[in-house]
């Protein structure tokens, strides 16, 4: 059985890259790819902070007064995930439900089997617009579903209308990468619906005993990336 080719589209308009995939009504469930996070640091052309021990000791961290800074090791890169298991259902809304529940763990970076999506009268056979919500730690993510119906083969492009699930967890791992600090913090909720691919409102990460805030953002692809506050 050949399995049809999966479509990303980028929606110019909103900056935002749209996850899209072509599903054979016959398949045995399709998987939308999130692709592996690229490396950031070398994105950004970026290296790791590099200051003297001397000369952090002598400046406090803005976050010091704000909350409790959190420590862990230095990862060896940006952060990552691996991928969900496919979706295993030939039934098409079961399909598209079953992948954005996944795209939603995977750009949060956090498997929780209790995640849970719905699709509002799905018809895979006509043209048309799907509101769609997935819920992950409580929280409701809604998508709207473009669909290109067909009687044996249809095709989707979901946008995520109000952003998307960030974690605490993989933005202080990049934190502590991009710093080389182990002990940061980033203002945010454990889990936290985010904007994609431009600044978080009222958040940023700090490395303990370092002087410099960081801004950060995700891209549509799950990438973090942070950038300092001259």
């Amino acid at each position: 059985m050949t399995i049809p080719h999966h479509l990303w589209t980028t929606r110019v308009a909103t900056g935002l890259m749209s996850l899209g995939a072509v599903l054979s009504l016959s398949s045995c469930g399709l998987p939308l790819p999130l692709p592996g996070l690229p490396d950031v640091a070398e994105e950004r052309g970026d290296a790791p902070r590099d200051d003297s021990a001397e000369e952090q000791a002598d400046q406090a961290g803005p976050a010091a007064e704000e909350g409790e800074f959190r420590t862990g090791p230095v990862p060896n890169g940006s952060a990552d995930f691996d991928d969900l298991p496919e979706v295993d259902s030939t039934d098409p809304a079961e399909q598209v439900e079953g992948e954005l529940a996944n795209v939603v763990q995977e750009f949060a970076m956090t498997e929780d089997p209790s995640t849970d999506a719905a699709c509002d009268g799905f018809d895979s056979s006509a043209d048309s617009v799907v509101d769609c919500n997935v819920t992950f730690q409580g929280i409701d993510v809604p998508f709207e579903v473009e669909i290109s119906g067909g009687e044996s083969v249809f095709s989707y492009t979901p946008d995520p209308v109000e952003g998307m699930v960030a974690s605490r967890d993989a933005l202080e791992d990049e934190t502590r990468y991009h710093t080389g600090n182990e002990s940061v913090r980033c203002t945010m909720d454990e889990f936290q619906l985010v904007p994609v691919g431009e600044d978080i409102p009222d958040l940023t990460c700090h490395a303990k005993d370092d002087p410099d805030e960081y801004t950060v953002s995700v891209s549509a692809y799950g990438s973090i990336y942070l950038s300092r506050v001259y």
